[in-house]
């Protein structure tokens, strides 16, 4: 909702409601985040496949590395000494990107189709950039705590691995937020001088 106050012509304050016509749309995705989040908090590593085997096959792509799945640990790499699993799975950053993506669309489009089509377009828009953006996520991680290993002794991986995790996909979806921003917004301009 908007709020909008004015001073009228006696000098009083008014104050009007507009109402946004987005607001179902948004409780719709922020519905449809919260159903997944608590589905996440039940799944296994066989629940989320559909993300982590992705991921493993880019991921043994760029390294060179053969994994072998065991459903109770994930895809262990033997060459590289790592595990991709449930909490290597994008998860957390596949909801958000869709929530981001979910609520950028729905700023710009202005049919009631284009606004219910933007819900599952922002899903698996998102789905594609996480498998992208998390198994670049693990090649650096693996490459940086590679090189760590030759000049801090205590190698202390756990922390290397979040603050990797955590550059790469806020970097990520900073850079896909002003991206595509631009190109609607290009889009729109656009449209209007049409």
């Amino acid at each position: 909702m908007y709020f909008f106050c004015y001073k009228n012509v006696s000098g009083h304050t008014k104050t009007t409601v507009t109402a946004n016509k987005n607001i179902p749309y948004y409780l719709t995705a922020i519905g449809l985040f919260i159903l997944l989040k608590f589905g996440y908090t039940l799944a296994d590593n066989d629940s989320l496949t559909f993300l982590i085997k992705p991921t493993d096959k880019l991921v043994g792509l760029l390294t060179n590395s053969k994994s072998v799945y065991f459903s109770d640990k994930g895809y262990y790499h033997e060459t590289l000494n790592i595990i991709i699993e449930k909490s290597c799975s994008g998860f957390n950053f596949w909801l958000l990107c869709f929530c981001m993506l979910t609520f950028l669309l729905l700023k710009y489009v202005d049919k009631p189709l284009f606004k219910v089509l933007s819900i599952p377009l922002s899903l698996i828009l998102a789905y594609i950039l996480t498998i992208f953006v998390n198994a670049s996520r693990i090649f650096a991680s693996i490459i940086i705590q590679n090189q760590a290993n030759n000049f801090l002794p205590n190698r202390p991986h756990l922390l290397l691995h979040e603050i990797v995790g955590v550059i790469t996909n806020l970097s990520f979806l900073i850079l896909v937020y002003y991206l595509l921003e631009q190109f609607l917004n290009k889009k729109q301009h656009n449209e209007k001088l049409a």
